[in-house]
């Protein structure tokens, strides 16, 4: 019987460590999110990130208003501070983010029921001012059978740099309850049914992809 512990948002230790070693390439994911805040960060706005976890990527995000960060683990959270404000709250629970210039959700909507889904993409949409932007990273599954075969055996060995094949193995039990990845066009027509039309991928590797999406 293995002895690691089951892997759980609220005691996960070194969390900003553990997702650097399992997701390939995240630390250039959170250079260019920070980057493409430039482009779309007004004055008298704010940006919000859906699912902050420890708050690194808001804190990179180099905006001088209001940046809030919202996640339901508060074993993540720290303390707020000068224009960073945490809040430890359900995502669903949120009326809305209004006025947002530039939004994020990085690994976080894979993680709720799928029928609440397109509820939160609704109020991040309604939530922006013209001209904003949104950006959208998901894990999600292939359409061809073989291609995500491939993938997830390609992360597997990725991972292996970090991990014991048992502590992977572990994992990938321990997220079959709480994670449910859907397809990337699945992705899409959630974001268009929530009304954005101008949308592009950005950075993308195995499994893993981030979108932007414009008002």
């Amino acid at each position: 019987m293995s002895s690691t512990k089951p892997f759980s948002f609220d005691t996960i230790e070194d969390f900003d460590q553990h997702i650097a070693k399992s997701i390939p390439n995240y630390h250039l994911l959170s250079s260019a999110i920070a980057d493409l805040s430039t482009f779309f960060t007004k004055a008298d706005t704010k940006v919000v990130d859906l699912g902050c976890s420890t708050g690194k990527l808001l804190e990179a995000i180099p905006f001088k208003g209001d940046k809030i960060g919202i996640d339901i683990s508060d074993n993540l959270l720290p303390e707020s501070k000068d224009n960073l404000l945490f809040i430890n709250k359900d995502l669903r629970a949120i009326k809305d983010f209004s006025p947002a210039s530039f939004i994020t959700s990085v690994f976080t909507l894979q993680f709720l029921p799928k029928e609440d889904r397109l509820g939160i993409l609704e109020k991040v949409y309604e939530s922006m001012i013209e001209g904003g932007a949104f950006v959208w990273c998901e894990k999600v599954e292939q359409r061809v059978g073989a291609f995500e075969r491939l993938f997830t055996n390609a992360h597997y060995d990725f991972k292996r740099h970090e991990f014991t094949s048992q502590e992977i193995l572990d994992k990938e039990r321990d997220l079959r309850s709480i994670m449910t990845p859907n397809l990337s066009i699945e992705n899409l027509y959630l974001a268009e049914d929530a009304g954005f039309t101008e949308y592009a991928m950005f950075w993308k590797f195995y499994n893993f992809e981030g979108w932007v999406f414009i008002k």
